[in-house]
């Protein structure tokens, strides 16, 4: 059955794209409008995190990186959806590797378990216009590593020494605050900035695990897919042979990647 949903996918593929040369689908996206790769496309929502990890450079210590950055960017609609908290874009973390556990075809630090004030390393409220967002448009999130924005609850044991060396692993992103109605985003360029050598800034590659890493509460409502930009307007609804193998297929793929 696996082998028959691929092959069928193929075919519609080929189809469609058939079809669009000749002018009778829907256009492609022009080249210039898609994400460079590592562009990751995630929806979170109900208070979730995206979990991006952090390996050091050899020598390097914690003391010697001052904040952490990410590009978004967020279409129309779910710039309307209600944030968490109505504004928390918070950073969570650092946590560790032994910390997650599986959650369906997820890995999550569950926010039930005393992992969720405890870790909000900065607690500012930004809401899509504080934060200067543009609809369509990439905008950038700059995160306060030092504790100073911490929640009044982290715990100051959680926060690293100046002379750890890591991993660390840090829960990032736009939450939604309700559930069923998660907030879809892009995110690239999540980095940790040295202080001093630019040249020694780790760009995130995502969680490092196998399978989509949240902190999160369980069961786990977001999704992890790596894949085109959001388009401008939303495209002409496929013919339903179409959409069914479209379906088929995200199941297939969808949890790989990370």
């Amino acid at each position: 059955m696996k082998m028959t949903k691929w092959f069928v996918a193929a075919v519609v593929t080929a189809a469609v794209i058939a079809l669009t040369g000749c002018g009778t689908g829907p256009a492609a996206a022009a080249p210039e409008d898609l994400p460079p790769p590592g562009t990751e496309r995630i929806s979170l929502e109900n208070g979730a995190y995206a979990i991006f990890r952090f390996d050091l450079p050899p020598g390097a210590v914690w003391s010697d990186f001052n904040r952490i950055t990410a590009e978004y960017r967020v279409d129309d609609a779910n710039m309307r959806r209600r944030q968490r908290n109505d504004g928390n874009v918070r950073l969570m973390g650092p946590y560790v590797v032994e910390m997650f556990e599986p959650s369906g075809r997820n890995m999550i630090v569950n926010l039930n378990d005393n992992f969720n004030a405890p870790f909000i390393l900065d607690d500012r409220s930004r809401t899509f216009a504080s934060m200067g967002a543009v609809a369509g448009e990439w905008f950038t999130v700059t995160y306060d590593i030092s504790g100073a924005a911490a929640h009044a609850q982290f715990a100051a044991r959680n926060f690293p020494a100046p002379d750890a060396t890591g991993p660390f692993l840090f829960g990032l992103g736009i939450p939604a605050h309700d559930e069923f109605r998660g907030i879809t985003q892009y995110i690239r360029n999540v980095t940790l900035h040295h202080a001093t050598n630019p040249a020694l800034s780790v760009v995130s590659t995502g969680s490092g695990f196998d399978y989509p890493a949240f902190a999160s509460f369980s069961p786990v409502l977001s999704t992890w897919v790596s894949g085109p930009p959001l388009a401008a307007a939303a495209p002409e609804a496929p013919a339903l042979e179409e959409a069914v193998v479209e379906e088929a297929a995200y199941e297939e793929v969808a949890y790989y990647y990370y």
